[in-house]
């Protein structure tokens, strides 16, 4: 089969890009839905039969005839085709399918043969003329001219910093040619700041004190390097040569200073953010480094914990900061320090991990865990559109940009595995052991399977494995960015996800035993968390389709939502029956439960971390959850309220927070963080 672009209808297909786009519109498929396409696409107009589709799509691996329907049906969706009304794919009952729709490999050369065909008939004399101009200009003129347009640049990482130490805190400096960052060393216990000049292993240590220092900026100039050092309860800002020697202190803020800081690109001023009392929101403040005066800049709406990592424009006329309510609900803003006017740049509820400015101004490069996992994205301010940047990598944070659009940023290195507690040995132990990031462990109705997510061969796949671990097998070859929160249907006959492609989350279902991943809703909307409801007719999941995040429910077959909640809900769960549903809201602490037949709203839990969304599971008898204080698995009892401690965990990961339980072993499965670790990484074009 070919490779070609070739267009159906007005749909240009890209084999080798796995991806169909209409005009601006742009979708990449999973790999079997583009082979089924493109076979289609190779017979136009005949009747191609089930059985002959599946033999040439999946040679070699025995599969069910649910799977060709399945995938029939997740490319109509990318073709907004129909069954009843086909417009591209004809269904041929008992036999198979028809591509109907007008096969066309030659379109753009058509178009630009007619072209010079019509020019040629009106204007044959200026035509020679200017054929022989060109036969004059050369070969190579002939080359730009009709060179293609080249894809989108793709980055991959390299290592910068990679020692057995913690590396974060990036700094670049204005040339980039520089990197500075905090090291953390086991045996030591403390953070120093290093410098290194990129591409060579000389590392220049900065700071050499008892006390912690790190969040390196550098001056304007790129000469000196400032940075924070945290000891007795206070905070104060010193700089150093670059190449190391006598340290000076600049400035102290005080005792309440947190987070990153700036220097402005005149070298005049440094931004920081500081509350005047414990307990107050953080604002943003100006402090001048000629005469020490200084400004508050920012007040934060009452509610948020405040305003943070203050950077300059390139230019200094404006300063970006984040405004935190929690730790997952974060916004970028951007300060115009001639007007004194803030302009909201992101909406969406996220936890943001470092930005900086492009090189010219123009957008804000950040590290988000939009997709589940911290990825980097680059926020236009003219047009306010976000965009996943092409980066081959993941927990990517702390992005910094230098003068020439060098990237540096800190990759967390966490090592995080499933463990297994018993409620009847009050015993915690590693479920399954490796070095990949297995997460999302979801216990099959009867209990006695598993699925989870895995980044075991370089890309997040769905898993299955038996009760204890064993035979673990990928059933998915998704090929997005991110796999979250799979639930098993109620009869375990198949598995509902959210997953990201290219950056935008949609539900997405799959035969347990494997096969293609079908795209349940397909929207411009987020739709995340998706579960079943007790008696597999409904889809319960939480989208922000009505501006703000709520529970819906759709059929199960896909189609049919409604909104369920109207005061916030996130990550639902049902309860024994479907008559009530839990959940959490993504601005408050809490696990909550709705009457679905009276609308009646029960806080459940006041103290649960929002931020672990997953980590809870309802059984008949009451709720198990994650006590992100103490760092407990507890018990809440229905009837009579009483909270149980049972185990101690280790630090939860951000990421697959989910807790399984299964009825039939009386065991708990979760993701905990064995080993923490960070690296300093610089993008290079693939």
């Amino acid at each position: 089969m070919t490779s070609s672009d070739f267009f159906i209808g007005d749909w240009k297909v890209s084999p080798a890009l796995k991806r169909i786009s209409l005009g601006a519109e742009s979708k990449t498929l999973e790999p079997q839905l583009m082979a089924v396409l493109v076979y289609l696409a190779s017979r136009p107009k005949e009747v191609v039969t089930k059985e002959e589709l599946m033999e040439e799509v999946w040679k070699g691996v025995v599969v069910g005839e649910n799977v060709l329907t399945r995938a029939i049906s997740s490319l109509r969706k990318s073709l907004g085709d129909s069954r009843s009304q086909p417009r591209y794919i004809e269904t041929i009952s008992k036999t198979g399918y028809r591509l109907i729709a007008t096969v066309n490999r030659d379109a753009v050369k058509k178009k630009d043969d007619r072209h010079i065909e019509i020019k040629l008939k009106r204007k044959p004399v200026v035509l020679v003329a200017l054929a022989c101009s060109l036969v004059i200009m050369g070969a190579f003129a002939m080359r730009e001219i009709f060179l293609p347009i080249p894809a989108e640049v793709v980055y991959n990482p390299v290592a910068l910093a990679s020692d057995n130490t913690t590396e974060y805190y990036p700094a670049i400096s204005p040339d980039g040619q520089f990197a500075a960052y905090a090291t953390k060393s086991d045996d030591e216990g403390g953070w120093d700041v290093y410098a290194k000049r990129i591409g060579t292993e000389t590392l220049i240590r900065l700071t050499d004190q008892p006390a912690a220092e790190m969040r390196a900026v550098w001056s304007p100039d790129g000469n000196e390097v400032y940075f924070m050092r945290y000891e007795a309860g206070q905070s104060n800002i010193y700089k150093v040569p670059m190449t190391g020697g006598t340290e000076a202190r600049v400035l102290g803020p005080g005792p309440f200073a947190f987070g990153n800081f700036d220097i402005s690109p005149q070298g005049n001023e440094i931004a920081f953010n500081t509350r005047k009392e414990r307990g107050r929101p953080l604002q943003v403040e100006l402090t001048s480094l000629v005469d020490e005066s200084r400004k508050l800049m920012t007040s934060p709406p009452k509610g948020y914990n405040g305003d943070i990592h203050p950077t300059y424009s390139p230019d200094g006329s404006q300063l970006a900061f984040i405004r935190e309510r929690n730790s997952v609900s974060m916004y970028l803003y951007v300060l115009d320090l001639n007007t004194g006017k803030e302009r909201q740049i992101t909406t969406e509820h996220q936890s943001i991990n470092g930005f900086d400015w492009s090189a010219d101004g123009s957008s804000l490069i950040f590290g988000s865990d939009r997709t589940g996992v911290y990825k980097l994205w680059r926020a236009n301010l003219s047009t306010g559109k976000l965009k996943l940047l092409p980066v081959t990598d993941y927990q990517m944070v702390m992005p910094r940009v230098a003068g020439n659009d060098r990237l540096i940023y800190a990759k967390m290195q966490d090592d995080v595995n499933i463990w297994a507690y018993s409620l009847e040995k009050n015993e915690s132990k590693a479920w399954r052991s490796t070095s990949e990031l297995d997460l999302n462990p979801s216990y099959s109705p009867d209990g006695s399977k598993v699925a989870f997510t895995t980044n075991r061969n370089g890309t997040f796949q769905l898993w299955t494995s038996n009760s204890d671990g064993s035979e673990a097998t990928a059933i998915s070859d998704f090929q997005g960015e991110y796999i979250n929160t799979p639930r098993w249907s109620p009869d375990g006959t198949e598995i509902i996800f959210q997953g990201y492609m290219n950056g935008q989350a949609d539900l997405f279902r799959i035969n347990a035993q494997g096969g293609i991943a079908e795209n349940m809703t397909g929207s411009d909307f987020e739709e995340h968390t998706p579960v079943y409801s007790a008696d597999g007719e409904s889809v319960f999941y939480s989208s922000n389709r009505s501006g703000d995040w709520q529970i819906w429910r759709m059929n199960s077959e896909g189609g049919g939502s409604k909104q369920i909640t109207s005061s916030g809900g996130y990550a639902p769960q049902p309860g024994s029956s479907d008559q009530r549903i839990f959940y959490v809201k993504k601005d408050q602490r809490g696990v909550w439960s709705l009457n679905l037949s009276d609308g009646t709203e029960v806080l459940e839990i006041e103290w649960f971390d929002q931020k672990n969304y997953g980590a809870f599971s309802v059984t008949e008898n009451g709720i198990f959850f994650l006590n992100t204080p103490n760092r407990t698995l507890d018990f809440v009892d229905f009837e009579q309220r009483k909270h149980e401690s049972l185990t101690r965990t280790r630090r939860i990961p951000r990421m697959g927070i989910m807790l399984s339980h299964s009825p039939t072993n009386g065991t708990l499965l979760f993701s905990q963080v064995d080993h923490s670790n960070a690296d300093i990484m610089m993008l290079v074009e693939q």
